[in-house]
């Protein structure tokens, strides 16, 4: 077991052999569900993504019933290629081959140019080998489901996505209240965890005004709170504004500073830029007026850090701005975080931003896909995971996600992932490019690959309009 994971660890046997359990037991029942045609292939994926507090920690972290799903479904698409009745279009051939192409185009580089990376041991064979253990554990998965979901397509929609996230965004918000009730009456840590709470959420003083940040069964607070931010314009659609108020709470209570940045962002979106048809200018634009904010509250920091630290006791403040006001405050750290205005996680993004400014010309081609163990240690200095780092235990990942496919695979492979991810059928409706725009402006800032992957796959192929 690797000692990295000892704080996700529930300290009562039992309990962590039933959180360990979970993910198998529902794996096992969606796909059942699933094959009995009781639930869309779409619905199986969230709600197995629903549920990734439980984990086989003992195995790794990612493993959740949401890759037990993935890896049947990759099995199948597997089976059904090899036997002839599935075939790969030669449009989505590049995509299937692009992290060969750019593990291939980093090998070059560092035969022929310069080699800018750490390896563990003195060894170099993991940097061979790591690569295929991403492609065929996250990256070839998530392929498969697409092209699950393209094969399926006739019976999926885009309304029919809607309602499950509403479906899940209702039960998950009755769960995050039932986890409250039960932390704040009974102060029971494996009662909570049973429920899904992580220890290291459950800890008074460091977690909001009720000592704990919710996560429904969701893997994270932060998770959770990006699920909600996607559920709460599809409420607000309908008009149902009693179960937005109620989402938008169970999200403050997070404690996640994110969740406000998608919520600007749908507020942009949807207003200012709503009418527009090009999606892609809705995305460039919002995030363009995003990053111009957060400029504008860099450059007045100092200011906004004082007038914070005189009302710090104030619980309302303590609430929304305690954990922003940390990202910008580096008193402590002595180093700068803050590209284009943007509080860079600095245990997350900021020693990969730090490691490509050292490297620029990793900007074109990545540093290869799932190499970001060989990312130089110096860079972690400091951080809860420098020992990991030397041991060469694990990856590093990236919440930024748009970010996350620049670091691994280059610039030249980001542009063609956003104008492929972004394309959409003409007939679709105005709120389906909206919500597109919107989930992809999203992925700048929250890891919801799935769910752009999704919405992505019904604009290009889903509902007409009436």
């Amino acid at each position: 077991m690797e000692t990295g994971y000892s704080i996700l660890q529930s300290s009562n046997f039992f309990v962590e052999c039933f959180r360990e359990l979970m993910p198998l037991v529902v794996a096992a029942t969606l796909l059942y569900l699933y094959y009995k045609k009781k639930i869309t292939i779409i619905d199986a994926l969230l709600y197995a993504f629903a549920t990734e507090a439980y984990t086989m920690l003992y195995i790794g972290p990612t493993f959740t019933a949401t890759l037990f799903v993935s890896v049947f479904i990759l099995v199948e698409q597997a089976h059904l290629l090899v036997t002839g009745r599935q075939q790969i279009k030669r449009e989505y051939l590049f995509i299937l081959l692009l992290p060969f192409l750019s593990q291939i185009a980093v090998m070059l580089l560092t035969q022929l140019y310069k080699d800018p990376f750490y390896y563990p041991n003195g060894s170099n064979a993991a940097f061979y080998t790591r690569p295929l253990y991403f492609y065929l554990k996250t990256y070839l998965p998530l392929f498969a489901i697409g092209a699950k979901i393209v094969q399926d397509k006739d019976a999926l929609s885009f309304e029919s996505f809607l309602s499950t996230m509403k479906r899940i965004a209702r039960i998950s918000c009755f769960i995050a209240l039932v986890q409250i009730a039960v932390q704040v009456i009974f102060r029971n840590a494996e009662l909570s965890e049973l429920l899904g709470l992580q220890h290291r959420y459950l800890i008074a003083g460091i977690n909001g005004p009720l000592d704990v940040r919710v996560q429904a069964l969701f893997s994270e607070p932060k998770t959770f709170s990006a699920f909600l931010s996607l559920a709460i314009p599809i409420f607000m659609r309908d008009r149902n504004y009693r179960m937005t108020f109620f989402a938008f709470v169970m999200a403050v209570l997070t404690s996640s500073q994110t969740f406000w940045v998608n919520i600007l962002a749908a507020s942009l979106l949807f207003t200012a830029f709503g009418k527009i048809s090009a999606v892609r200018i809705k995305i460039v634009g919002t995030l363009g007026i995003i990053v111009g904010l957060f400029m504008a509250i860099a450059s007045s920091k100092e200011l906004l850090l004082k007038h914070y630290m005189s009302n710090r006791n104030d619980p309302v403040y303590r609430a929304i701005f305690e954990r922003s006001a940390y990202r910008y405050d580096n008193e402590i750290w002595q180093k700068n975080n803050i590209i284009m205005g943007i509080p860079l996680q600095r245990d997350m993004e900021l020693p990969v931003v730090d490691f490509l400014k050292d490297e620029p010309y990793l900007l074109w081609t990545g540093y290869g896909a799932g190499n970001s163990t060989f990312i130089p240690t110096r860079y972690f200095f400091g951080q809860l995971t420098y020992q990991n780092r030397v041991a060469g235990v694990g990856g590093h990942n990236l919440n930024m996600r748009w970010f996350f496919i620049l670091a691994e695979f280059g610039a030249i492979s980001l542009l063609f992932f956003f104008f492929i991810l972004t394309k959409t059928d003409k007939h679709i409706t105005l709120f389906n490019k909206n919500y597109l725009a919107y989930v992809a402006t999203c992925f700048f800032f929250s890891q919801i690959d799935l769910f752009f992957l999704i919405v992505a796959l019904l604009s290009a192929y889903g509902d007409k309009e009436e």
